[in-house]
C-alpha cells in the first residue's frame, strides 16, 4: 500500500468528515455507546472541519493521508488545550481507517504533526491498539483522567518528553 500526506484543504472536508465518523465507529465499537456511534453525522463533522480550514489556528497542523481509494487517515496537533498540561503541545487526534492499520500510515501522520516534540494526547480507556501505538512512540500514562465530553467514557492522558533530547 502506498499513500501521500498533505495539509487539509477545503476539497478534503467532506471526505475527511466521512472517514472521521467511520474511524470512530470502527475504533470505539464496544468502548462507547452503540447508539451514540450510530448517531454520528458526517455532515455535522464536515461543518466542524470546514470551520477549521476556513479559520485555521496558526499553530494547529492537520494532515490527511490518501491511498489509492481516497482518504485513509487524518491527524491533528497543536498547542495543548489543558490548563495542567505537562507539555506545551498536544496530539489532538490520529484517525486511521482499518484498511490502513499496520501499514505505517499512523507513524507517518504522527511524524508530520508532532515529529519528535514533547507532547500529550488523550486516548479512550480500553483502546488497547491506540495505547500500544502511542507507547511504541514513547508516550506513557501520566495519570490525567477525564470523561469524554459527549459520552462520559473515561479518557487517559499520555505524554512523552522530547525524543532525542529536543523539545
Amino acid at each position: 500500500m502506498s499513500w501521500t500526506l498533505a495539509r487539509i484543504d477545503l476539497t478534503d472536508v467532506d471526505e475527511v468528515a466521512a472517514v472521521h465518523v467511520r474511524v470512530w465507529q470502527e475504533a470505539y465499537a464496544g468502548l462507547m455507546p452503540a447508539d451514540y456511534l450510530a448517531s454520528l453525522d458526517p455532515v455535522a463533522f464536515a461543518a466542524g472541519w470546514r470551520s477549521q480550514v476556513v479559520e485555521p489556528h496558526p499553530e494547529v497542523r492537520t494532515v490527511v493521508a490518501r491511498d489509492d481509494a481516497g482518504v485513509v487517515g487524518i491527524a491533528t496537533a497543536g498547542p495543548s488545550r489543558d490548563a495542567d498540561a505537562p507539555t506545551p503541545y498536544e496530539l489532538y487526534a490520529i484517525n486511521v481507517l482499518a484498511r490502513g492499520h499496520g501499514t505505517g500510515i499512523a507513524d507517518d501522520l504522527l511524524a508530520e504533526t508532532i515529529g519528535d516534540r514533547a507532547a500529550t494526547l488523550w486516548v479512550v480507556d480500553g483502546n488497547a491498539r491506540a495505547m500500544a501505538f502511542y507507547r511504541r512512540h514513547g508516550f506513557a500514562d501520566e495519570g490525567g483522567r477525564k470523561p469524554e465530553p459527549r459520552t462520559g467514557v473515561l479518557e487517559i492522558r499520555m505524554s512523552r518528553g522530547p525524543v532525542g533530547g529536543r523539545a
